[in-house]
């Protein structure tokens, strides 16, 4: 028996790929190489001491100082809290451009951020859509360590926890200068609750004991 033509026309689709479908997206050079990195990725936890602060402003990514164009409107809302309008981002690249540059930064790292789970999601949704990949890499928050050092349960701002760390934000709501603001707090905050013995564990032990923080 012949397939109905619906069903013939229907597997000829499958076999080609819908229109910007994950196969056909992958037979573009730089997200395969996105791809090939991320499959590579075995972090170690007990082994890995290079670390690598990431932050995103929701409107493009920051790793070598590049705004990303989001291909659509950015709300005014956003706007007002970032300063980055659609005239800014309207001859950036696209997120497809620069993930083999972010992803090959980050190599087998642990990943450093303020909130790092907000960011965590937002890559690994971006990754999933272009790769069917997400990040691996074992994660350290310092609004977690920060509250593991103070002892003091709360959801901690940046602002709030740079000026009792009392580290100077320049460029707040930038990926560039929260970025760097949440490197400093970390090698502040790091060595009180780390030992010299496995320290990467024991930052991670100390973050799951005050909060319900899982990897991603």
């Amino acid at each position: 028996m012949r397939p109905r033509a619906p069903v013939v026309s229907l597997l000829n689709r499958l076999r080609t790929g819908f229109p910007w479908s994950t196969h056909q997206r992958l037979q573009e050079p730089h997200l395969r190489a996105v791809h090939a990195c991320l499959r590579a990725c075995k972090p170690d936890l007990l082994t890995r001491t290079r670390f690598v602060v990431i932050d995103t402003e929701t409107a493009g990514l920051h790793v070598y100082t590049t705004l990303v164009n989001p291909c659509r409107d950015i709300p005014p809302l956003s706007t007002g809290i970032h300063h980055i309008s659609d005239a800014d981002v309207a001859r950036a690249p696209e997120v497809e451009e620069v993930l083999f540059d972010v992803i090959r930064f980050i190599g087998d790292s642990i990943l450093i951020g303020h909130h790092v789970q907000f960011d965590i999601r937002f890559l690994n949704k971006t990754l999933y859509q272009r790769c069917r990949c997400r990040l691996r890499h074992p994660c350290l928050d310092t609004m977690m360590l920060y509250t593991a050092v103070n002892g003091r349960l709360g959801h901690y701002t940046l602002e709030e926890v740079a000026r009792d760390c009392q580290i100077t934000i320049h460029g707040r709501h930038t990926a560039y200068g929260d970025a760097m603001a949440t490197a400093a707090i970390f090698r502040m905050l790091a060595p009180r609750v780390s030992r010299a013995e496995h320290p990467v564990s024991r930052l991670i032990q100390c973050q799951r004991a005050v909060g319900q923080f899982r990897q991603l």
